[in-house]
């Protein structure tokens, strides 16, 4: 590595920084990286599923679809990532979950009954899908609880 390469941060190994100043590890890379391939698990589980009972609703699959990347991410660093980190981590399963309802819902396979007996199965699965970034966006920003040693 030389001066130039180190003053620049431009050296192979040095970790960038996103525009919020919060380090761009290669432990959050991965994970990060991860995290889309297991969200993009769980959507297509979910997508299979309502497509072979397409008059079932898996309520909560939505949320969890959006939510599992940034609780996977947060919980392999041990640190809160940054405002934006958190954000794009979210919106990157936000887009899953909204790939997976345009699937079904051109597939007519979002006809089952919904929480509250009235609306429709895709307007619910867009609130649930909601719920999951918020929930995935306040996870990434928020610290981690401590866990005490007796």
């Amino acid at each position: 590595m030389t001066e130039l390469q180190a003053s620049r941060g431009t050296a192979p190994h040095a970790d960038q920084s996103q525009a919020d100043g919060t380090p761009d590890s290669p432990t959050i890379r991965r994970a990060s990286l991860e995290a889309v391939a297991v969200a993009g698990v769980v959507a297509s589980g979910w997508a299979l599923m309502a497509m072979t009972h397409p008059t079932t609703t898996y309520h909560f699959a939505p949320i969890i679809a959006v939510a599992v990347v940034a609780l996977y991410v947060r919980g392999r660093v041990d640190r809160p990532l940054g405002f934006r980190r958190g954000l794009s981590l979210a919106g990157a399963g936000v887009l899953i979950a909204v790939i997976a309802t345009t699937v079904l819902g051109s597939l007519n396979a979002l006809r089952g009954p919904t929480l509250w007996g009235t609306g429709s199965a895709l307007a619910e699965t867009l609130m649930a899908i909601a719920v999951g970034f918020l929930i995935g966006a306040t996870a990434m920003i928020g610290p981690r609880r401590r866990e005490t040693h007796s």
